[in-house]
């Protein structure tokens, strides 16, 4: 699937603009997840802080080779032994076929600014698809303003709404949404 430009601002940029740990406590991650699935991993800003919050594995996907050689660095430079890195996209076959044995542990999967991409539908039916059957997905998007300093154009900026609506038609359900200043929203859905 082709992921459009998000805008993605340098690391030291995307960085300013979170806490990861307790952005990702805010999104419910916690003890309870014995696999997190983090689609376009990028940096590893939530990947490696999902490690110690978790009670399993977390496995980091991005279509980018670039930027899994970047979480592959930061891993070895640290103890961090719970992760997993796939250079694939979760829409594709080869990809879906890596996690099918995981399934039935796939209590967590992250969209962190990705839902811009062309067919955002498919890739929340993916998601779906390789989710267990109690599991959630953490959205994390910009708000949809133009005073954002970096992110996709304002005409794929998806609006909290229209991913709900976009969400609930595969099946998820909302459980809580919530403001993530100073420049992005986030959303919880359950299965």
């Amino acid at each position: 699937m082709k992921y459009r430009e998000s805008g993605m601002p340098i690391e030291e940029l995307w960085q300013s603009f979170f806490n990861p740990v307790d952005t990702l406590k805010q999104m419910d991650v916690d003890k309870n997840i014995r696999i997190l699935i983090d689609i376009g991993c990028g940096y590893g800003t939530f990947l490696l802080p999902a490690t110690e919050l978790v009670s399993g594995n977390v496995i980091g996907i991005d279509v980018d080779e670039k930027m899994i050689e970047v979480c592959e660095n930061k891993i070895q430079d640290t103890s961090i032994s719970n992760v997993h890195l796939i250079n694939g996209d979760i829409s594709t076959e080869d990809t879906i076929e890596q996690l099918k044995k995981y399934k039935a542990e796939i209590d967590y999967i992250t969209l962190f600014n990705i839902l811009h991409c062309e067919k955002p539908l498919y890739l929340l039916q993916s998601v779906y698809d390789v989710l267990n059957k109690n599991g959630k997905i953490g959205v994390i998007h910009w708000n949809h303003e133009e005073t954002t300093p970096r992110g996709p154009s304002m005409k794929i900026r998806p609006k909290p709404e229209t991913i709900i609506e976009w969400a609930s038609k595969i099946g998820f359900t909302l459980k809580n949404q919530i403001d993530l200043p100073p420049y992005h929203f986030g959303l919880v859905f359950v299965k």
